[in-house]
């Protein structure tokens, strides 16, 4: 049996300066947080974000005398919640032992990949998506009816159309995010003389290939979008543990991966916190948020839609159904209808988060919904104020 590295020891292996390599190589394998903006690092876990939600009305005077109008322009609280991301690395003591070993040369790239590669999943197309995150990008997409079936069009014309509902939500795009399969597409795009297109827009967009094992082809070709409206921040404190007692268990089934004490190792322990939103303010091109999204997605050729339908049915403290409730559901927006109904797609087996505000409402409603295999409906009661109040 090897000598047993103390704590001690092992731990000053971790210094500061490599907790913030580490940080800039996760960034670098990320494709999201390459081509997202990123804000300042949060100082909490949860940091409020104020979004334009109503635009002022100019008024025609009519005449010298005529008093001046009264507009508003209403701001609405969004939130960025940082969720931790933890990588455990066991490595055995014989290789810290051995001073001459390079051991972040080789543990470093694994844990870049591993943070980057599970940021892009949840961000892109929702798996292992955290509770506190917003709905990733293609559920939101879905939802906003920002998706184009390419059916018998080129990828030039889907690609298009993509960008037509992005412009037509008041946004510019300026790019492009797919797995990379792309490259090929993109190499043999050809214009109806069969020559490759080049110098179009279509052609400059910046474009970026997950290569990290992110990306699922059979969910999303591509998303093309304003990436200036995606956000992203980086929770300050990175923390490092070292373990040399501790049994590593299978998250999913339990079985017992290491014995570190039986088995001569230390793990090192890795965590990181960050959280993602979409402000998607209003604009006068689109005042409406509930088909107004800053991205849209270009489904493969044969796409199976395997998310439900999850209904927020709002009603006063009169059970009377409530028409235009505000109903926020992982970060995605849409008002209720005449039944009080707002139906969102949500991905199977996962937790979503709502808020709902209406008129006259004495105080916003909060909840979550355990979103199964099937759809699914969520009765809310809210308390409004009666004209006779």
């Amino acid at each position: 049996m090897g000598q047993m590295i103390s704590r001690s020891n092992a731990e000053t292996l971790i210094e500061e300066q490599v907790a913030r390599e580490i940080i800039e190589g996760a960034i670098k394998q990320s494709r999201a947080m390459q081509m997202f903006r990123r804000l300042p690092n949060m100082t909490s876990n949860k940091t409020k974000m104020k979004v334009l939600d109503a635009l002022p009305l100019v008024y025609w005077q009519g005449s010298d005398n005529a008093r001046k109008q009264l507009t508003k322009m209403a701001w609405d609280k969004k939130y960025i919640v940082a969720e931790e991301m933890a990588v455990i690395v066991p490595i055995p003591e014989n290789v810290l032992d051995d001073a001459d070993y390079d051991i972040w040369g080789e543990v470093r790239p694994r844990i870049e990949e591993a943070m980057g590669k599970k940021f892009d999943q949840a961000v892109f197309v929702g798996i292992d998506k955290p509770t506190g995150f917003r709905a990733d990008l293609l559920t939101s997409a879905l939802n906003a009816g920002a998706t184009i079936t390419p059916g018998s069009n080129t990828l030039y014309q889907s690609i298009n159309d993509a960008m037509t509902k992005v412009e037509e939500s008041g946004y510019n795009v300026n790019g492009a995010v797919g797995g990379v399969d792309l490259k090929g597409k993109f190499r043999m795009m050809l214009d109806t003389t069969g020559q490759p297109i080049k110098g179009t827009e279509i052609d400059s967009l910046s474009k970026a290939y997950v290569d990290n094992g992110a990306w699922d082809k059979t969910k999303a070709q591509m998303i093309v979008g304003d990436f200036s409206q995606a956000v992203y921040a980086i929770r300050q404190d990175i923390t490092f543990k070292v373990l040399d007692q501790a049994v590593i268990q299978d998250p999913a089934t339990g079985e017992i991966l290491y014995n570190l004490a039986q088995d001569d190792m230390v793990a090192l322990r890795v965590v990181m916190r960050l959280g993602w939103e979409i402000p998607n303010p209003i604009n006068s091109l689109q005042p409406d948020e509930s088909v107004r999204f800053p991205f849209a997605v270009i489904l493969p050729g044969s796409y199976t839609e395997d998310r439900v339908d999850v209904t927020i049915n709002v009603k006063d403290q009169d059970a009377t159904n409530l028409t235009g409730a505000k109903v926020n559901f992982n970060g995605q927006i849409k008002t209720t209808n005449a039944s009080g109904n707002a139906v969102f797609k949500a991905n199977k087996n996962s937790t979503g988060l709502y808020r709902v505000t209406a008129e006259d409402m004495k105080r916003d409603v909060i909840g979550s919904v355990e979103v199964v295999s099937t759809a699914k409906t969520e009765n809310v009661v809210i308390n409004v104020k009666k004209k006779s109040e």
